[in-house]
């Protein structure tokens, strides 16, 4: 019987690190809950896995508010690769501090679960920070904080790439700009500089990847800045607004008639935030 669930065991975990769509059912199964997955999840978790495979080095998202991006590509994602390699690190960065803490408590959380614990066996150092930042025995982890503010004492990803076929971290950038704040040059432009200075220099060596992960909200947003060079680097786009070909692409969260209300109401924030083209 043991060695039956022991083969099971090992079977579950195979799957689960070969997907991050299986990986999340799962987990949304352990916590009583259930993942509705659409197609642009499979979209998401193919451009995440090619980030890992060294395949696309920097990945820009742009996809509809409520698409389920944080909990796949944020909390689940840096959970996924902490499991399958401990000493990975990453760099976690939202518009605030409370949403990119909120989003490494959710993480950490998660690694804790006995049913995670079952398949990676992963611990967290006793002394290290419940939120901001937090290590694992293998000197892995994750720092998270607001886009705009001071990164210090952690670098994401690793010097030197050992020729293992490990994927050794990344920074994940997810909505870096408050909505509130879009019109605003001087906050688009703090943020676009901060990605050019403090961001980009928190990688550990030249090839660690940089992920964002954003509604467009103005032509000259973090994606804008990316896409037009600013950063000097090309970045793989995936690009899912929330209607192709005259069809929601995700009808279990909008349907069309709803969101043809939403264009009614205001065309402008509906061309940015779910048709991505500010």
């Amino acid at each position: 019987e043991n060695l039956e669930r022991l083969g099971e065991l090992r079977k579950t975990k195979r799957a689960l690190e070969r997907s991050q769509i299986e990986f999340s059912k799962y987990f949304f199964k352990a916590r009583g809950a259930e993942f509705i997955e659409n197609w642009h999840h499979r979209e998401i978790e193919k451009a995440l896995l090619a980030v890992e495979r060294g395949e696309i080095k920097n990945l820009l998202i742009n996809i509809f508010p409520r698409s389920g991006k944080t909990q796949l590509a944020v909390i689940d994602w840096i959970a996924r690769c902490i499991g399958k390699n401990p000493r990975a690190k990453i760099i976690h960065l939202s518009y605030s501090d409370s949403l990119a803490l909120d989003n490494s408590a959710k993480c950490r959380e998660l690694i804790s679960m006995s049913e995670f614990q079952e398949l990676w066996p992963v611990k967290i150092k006793d002394d290290a920070d419940s939120k901001q930042k937090w290590y694992t025995h293998e000197d892995g982890g994750l720092y998270a904080t607001a886009a705009g503010g001071p990164i210090t004492g952690f670098g994401a990803g690793v010097l030197e790439q050992p020729n293992d076929g490990k994927f050794y971290g990344a920074i994940v950038i997810d909505d870096p700009l408050k909505v509130d704040d879009a019109f605003s040059e001087v906050k688009r432009n703090s943020v676009n500089e901060r990605l050019n200075g403090t961001i980009q220099s928190r990688r550990n060596s030249r090839n660690t990847p940089i992920i964002i992960i954003m509604q467009r909200l103005h032509e000259d947003d973090m994606s804008g800045f990316v896409l037009n060079g600013g950063m000097g680097e090309e970045f793989h786009h995936l690009n899912l607004p929330a209607i192709i070909d005259g069809e929601s692409i995700w009808p279990f969260k909008h349907t069309i008639e709803e969101l043809m209300m939403k264009k009614n109401a205001d065309n402008a924030m509906f061309s940015a935030q779910y048709m991505q083209d500010p």
